[in-house]
């Protein structure tokens, strides 16, 4: 299998560790002619919708750009995929991640100590708890189906994830690893059952800890499913949001001052920052609103861009359902339907992310090309890597 050159390698395991390394994503909008017809048509009604959308929204000449610029990343990120044409090339982000994961563990040491053990939960200076387990999923998904990673990384990614899996404490995210390793397994990557394993030992080792006297909160909470961590009353808010502008929604990142749930809090950072002592900068505060999102991929998508948008996200959510279906990639159908059953609790395929997902939209392209909707670029990627330490593939 020809390998990634190594200026690549060593890129995509930056991307975690330095995330706005992604907005090299919209590079991949010079692989649109890559697509055969009805892809691209698909994208441009996507893009289109987008666009009329943000016109019928309360600010259309904010939300125009705005729309726009998200439209064009999300079809570079998608044409990036393409470019990269397999999905074992994805395999250097584990390292990226093997990183995120021991920070992680060494900002909770310092922050919380040994009561990290208690109830605590971990916490990174720039990951929130929920995308450090949707990482840790990711990762194990990598460490089970790149076998060409060599088999050390492979072994420390998947321990280290295991725990940060568990400390991390996101439902949604063991979800993703569940759902994601099953589609995997029926598409024929059998080797996708040992995350099915990993995601057991999780369950066990926290139904275990939940039956002791030792209780580790952010174990047991795994199993505490009828607490919503106020999903219900940011669900509330979105759908408040959605009336108040059916056609064109509330415009794309402007959902905020409708999630007053969250809203009304002001500006915050992230748990991990503000334990190391960083504060919420004034020039950032009139921005506060801009990360919050509905904690559900439908209901985020009706009440920032109404109907109109929806129906555009739905193009392109069928369009690359149907592409990973045809393309039988198990990796690529691993992160596909892991990321969209965490949707139903979170936002996972909102850009820009924390890397997390702009993988999802770059597998999206791989799907299209090894489904037949795209073809190889004349421009492939090119070179050879032969340093024994990035060669996964």
């Amino acid at each position: 299998m020809p390998s990634v050159p190594r200026w690549l390698a060593y890129y995509l395991a930056l991307v975690p560790v330095f995330p706005p390394l992604y907005l090299a994503g919209f590079y991949g909008l010079r692989f649109w002619k890559s697509l055969r017809p009805q892809a691209r048509y698909a994208l441009m009604l996507f893009l289109a919708l987008e666009l009329l959308a943000a016109l019928f929204s309360p600010r259309p000449l904010l939300s125009l750009p705005l729309a726009l610029l998200r439209g064009l990343f999300i079809l570079g990120l998608i044409g990036v995929g393409v470019w990269l044409g397999r999905s074992e090339r994805l395999g250097p982000l584990l390292y990226g991640y093997l990183v995120v994961y021991l920070v992680a563990l060494i900002t909770s040491w310092i922050t919380v100590g040994d009561r990290l053990f208690h109830w605590a939960r971990l916490v990174h200076p720039y990951y929130t708890t929920v995308s450090l387990g949707l990482s840790a999923a990711l990762g194990l998904l990598l460490a089970v189906g790149v076998p060409s990673l060599p088999r050390g990384v492979r072994v420390l990614g998947g321990a280290l994830a295991l725990v940060v899996l568990l400390f991390a404490g996101s439902r949604g995210a063991l979800l993703a690893l569940f759902v994601g390793a099953m589609a995997a397994a029926a598409f024929g990557g059998v080797r996708f059952l040992r995350a099915l394993g990993v995601g057991g030992l999780a369950l066990g080792i926290a139904l275990f800890l939940a039956e002791s006297e030792r209780k580790v909160g952010a174990i047991t909470r795994l199993l505490n499913l009828k607490n919503l961590s106020g999903r219900d009353k940011v669900w509330e808010g979105a759908v408040e949001a959605f009336r108040a502008h059916p056609l064109g929604g509330s415009g794309p990142y402007q959902l905020g001052p409708y999630l007053d749930h969250l809203y009304r809090a002001g500006c915050h950072l992230w748990v991990g920052a503000e334990r190391l002592g960083l504060r919420c900068p004034a020039w950032l505060e009139p921005f506060a609103g801009a990360w919050l999102i509905a904690h559900n991929v439908l209901l985020h998508a009706l009440s920032e861009t109404g109907v109109v948008g929806t129906l555009g996200w739905a193009v392109l959510y069928l369009l690359a359902g149907y592409a990973v279906v045809r393309a039988r990639e198990p990796l690529v159908a691993a992160i596909f339907f892991g990321f969209m059953a965490m949707g139903l609790v979170d936002n996972p395929t909102l850009v820009p992310s924390l890397s997390l997902a702009e993988v999802f939209w770059v597998a999206v392209g791989i799907a299209l090309l090894r489904s037949g909707l795209a073809v190889p670029s004349e421009e492939g990627v090119p070179g050879q890597v032969d340093e024994p330490g990035l060669d996964p593939l």
